[in-house]
């Protein structure tokens, strides 16, 4: 693809106390692109002889924090500043300021945004197998992988590069995403998931400068932030488990001990259980209607739910039971790994069909 395609986007680079090698970044980029977005993202005096270097190379724009504000806003007040400014565009490719993404590799990802324009693009390093990844930056990707696939089946081996593709046509919704800081490029992802983005990878070559020490990344405080995002997909679950096994647990006292039925003192686990996942089930669908945004009525997700909840319910009474009489196990101890278990193959079933999204032209 030529060059002159390129004409077609824009650049934009986030930098709070740059190297050096930004200057080199910057003028590389502005010979290939016709307009590039820099923002100093309150950057003190003794950055400005860089942002006064690459404010003279063609077509640079400085946009300035007066304070720090993270690099999520940053790249907000870039998106903003490119709606306003270049509307005829089809996209903003996105940039760290610490050299790591070659022109080659920025190139590459932008030939196959154009020929998929609504798209969003990762160039993605591959953590599997070079040696010159940091630990930190190689466990922390492969975690994030993982946990982004199981519980929001998006499919990202780099959730955290910074060279991105954006397209023009959903960037006004990329502006209402939350998040100021590191959070807010995982919040992105999530964004493009709802709004059936699709999303491309390109692999790109990895550079890590002094072992990353030019990165303003917080492992721990940054870290803590990206991953709060998937608390919400656990809220639910595990505050129904939680329902789920103290009514179980105090009807099993109950029932073994109290004035019932013979034939309920015998099937108590099985009467506790089915009681405790009535209460819990009503609670769970409810909160998951909202947690997996879906938009299909309750005609057709009801029964799917209550077909997984039968089955679950089952085999939970089923395999306490058996934990409990074969093998002596405590009646209420033995529930939590087995509940455990069917949680996480509970939640894949919900996600891939109960509460699938519709896609469109499909039926509700």
């Amino acid at each position: 693809m030529a060059e002159n395609a390129m004409e077609k986007l824009i650049a934009l680079v986030p930098a709070y106390c740059p190297e050096q090698s930004m200057i080199e970044s910057v003028r590389e980029l502005s010979g290939i692109f016709p307009a590039v977005i820099v923002v100093d993202d309150g950057c003190s005096e003794e950055y400005a002889p860089i942002f006064d270097a690459v404010r003279e190379f063609p077509g640079v724009t400085i946009l300035v924090h007066e304070q720090n504000k993270g690099k999520g806003r940053a790249l907000k007040t870039g998106f903003a500043y490119a709606l306003e400014h270049y509307p005829d565009a089809l996209g903003v490719v996105t940039l760290d300021a610490d050299g790591q993404h070659t022109v080659k590799d920025t190139i590459a990802c932008c030939e196959e945004f154009l020929k998929q324009p609504k798209s969003i693009v990762f160039g993605c390093r591959d953590f599997t197998s070079d040696s010159k990844i940091p630990p930190r930056s190689r466990f922390g990707n492969r975690l994030t992988s993982r946990l982004l696939k199981f519980f929001c089946d998006i499919s990202l081996s780099d959730t955290q590069t910074g060279l991105r593709v954006h397209g023009m046509s959903y960037l006004p919704k990329l502006l209402e995403v939350e998040g100021d800081r590191y959070e807010y490029e995982m919040n992105v992802i999530f964004a493009v998931k709802d709004l059936d983005v699709p999303i491309v990878e390109v692999p790109i070559e990895v550079i890590y400068l002094d072992d990353n020490a030019s990165s303003h990344f917080n492992p721990i405080k940054d870290s803590m932030k990206i991953y709060k995002v998937f608390f919400k997909f656990m809220l639910s679950s595990f505050g129904s488990a939680i329902l789920d096994f103290l009514i179980y647990s105090l009807l099993t006292v109950l029932l073994v001990g109290g004035s019932v039925p013979e034939f309920v003192r015998i099937h108590y686990i099985g009467v506790s259980t089915a009681t405790a996942r009535i209460c819990s089930g009503i609670f769970n669908y409810n909160i998951n209607r909202l947690l997996f945004k879906t938009k299909t009525k309750v005609k057709s997700s009801g029964p799917k739910y209550l077909v997984v909840w039968l089955v679950q319910m089952a085999l939970s009474a089923l395999l306490v039971k058996t934990l409990v009489q074969q093998l002596g196990w405590n009646d209420k101890l033995s529930k939590i790994p087995v509940d455990t278990i069917l949680f996480f193959i509970s939640y894949k079933v919900q996600q891939l069909w109960v509460f699938r999204k519709e896609k469109a032209g499909e039926e509700e």
